[in-house]
C-alpha cells in the first residue's frame, strides 16, 4: 500500500514567525544594515528585494563581486567553482544560518509554534508520513532540530542547499512525491500551498505564519490552531 505524507512548511508554519524575524535582523546588526521599523520588515520578509539588500551589503563588506569566479572545495573534497553571485548567496545563507542557530539556542523547543508539534505527532501515529519541504537550507533546518532537541522525527525533508540552486516548493514537493502518496500541504503562504494541485493533494493554510495574500481563496482548509489539524487530518 502506497504511504500517505504530510507536508509541512518550516518558517511560519512548524516554527514561529519571530523566529526568521530575530534572525533577520541579527544579520542585518551583523553587515551594518539600519534596522528597518516592523511594517518595514514584515513587508520586505523573504523577498526579493530583501535578499538584494543583504547581497549589496555582503558585497560592500567583503569585497566580493557577481563575477568573479572563487574556487571551493565541498565537503568531502569535491572541487567546483563559484561564481561570485553564488558565493555572495552562500555568505548571505550561511549569516542566517548562524543567526537562527542563535535563536533556536535562545529559545528552545519554543520556537515551534505552541501545540503543532504534539498535533504533528498525532497525526504521525495514524499512519502519515511527515515531511518538511521549505525554501529555507537543510543544514538550518536539521541544525534547528538538533539544537532544540525536537521530539518529533520527520520521515522526510527536501529544503535548500547554500546557494539556493533548488528551483522551488514545486521541485522539491515532485521530489518527494516519489517516496508515496501527497495528501495534504500545511503552509503559512501562498507558494507553500499552489504544489497542491498538481500533486492533487489537499492543501491547508495556517494564519499564524508569514501570508502574501490569497492564501484564504486558494487553500482547500483554513485553519486558526494546530488541533484543527487533526479534525481534517484523519
Amino acid at each position: 500500500m502506497e504511504q500517505k505524507i504530510v507536508v509541512v512548511d518550516f518558517s511560519g508554519t512548524l516554527i514561529q514567525p519571530f523566529v526568521a524575524e530575530q534572525a533577520n535582523l541579527k544579520r542585518y546588526a551583523l553587515l551594518g544594515i539600519s534596522k528597518p521599523s516592523q511594517e518595514e520588515h514584515k513587508k520586505l520578509h523573504g523577498t526579493k528585494k530583501h535578499y538584494d539588500i543583504i547581497k549589496q551589503h555582503v558585497e560592500k563588506n567583503f569585497g566580493i563581486s557577481d563575477a568573479m569566479q572563487i574556487s571551493f572545495v565541498q565537503s568531502y573534497g569535491r572541487e567546483i567553482v563559484l561564481s561570485g553571485k553564488d558565493v555572495k548567496t552562500m555568505m548571505m545563507t550561511d549569516l542566517f544560518r548562524n543567526c537562527m542557530y542563535a535563536v533556536a539556542r535562545e529559545y528552545g523547543k519554543k520556537i515551534f509554534v505552541t501545540g503543532m508539534i504534539a498535533s504533528l505527532q498525532r497525526i504521525q501515529k495514524k499512519g502519515y508520513k511527515l515531511a518538511i519541504v521549505s525554501g529555507v537550507r537543510k543544514d538550518i533546518i536539521t541544525g534547528m532540530l538538533a539544537i532544540v532537541k525536537c521530539p518529533l522525527q520527520f520521515d522526510y525533508i527536501y529544503a535548500q542547499d547554500p546557494v539556493l540552486s533548488r528551483d522551488d516548493n514545486q521541485q522539491l514537493n515532485n521530489e518527494l512525491a516519489k517516496k508515496g502518496k501527497i495528501a495534504f500541504l500545511i503552509g503559512d503562504k501562498l507558494d507553500d500551498l499552489k504544489p497542491a494541485k498538481s500533486l492533487k493533494a489537499k492543501s491547508i493554510f495556517v494564519t499564524w505564519g508569514h501570508p502574501v495574500g490569497n492564501e484564504t481563496s486558494f487553500a482547500d482548509y483554513v485553519v486558526k490552531t494546530p488541533k484543527a489539524l487533526e479534525h481534517i487530518i484523519s
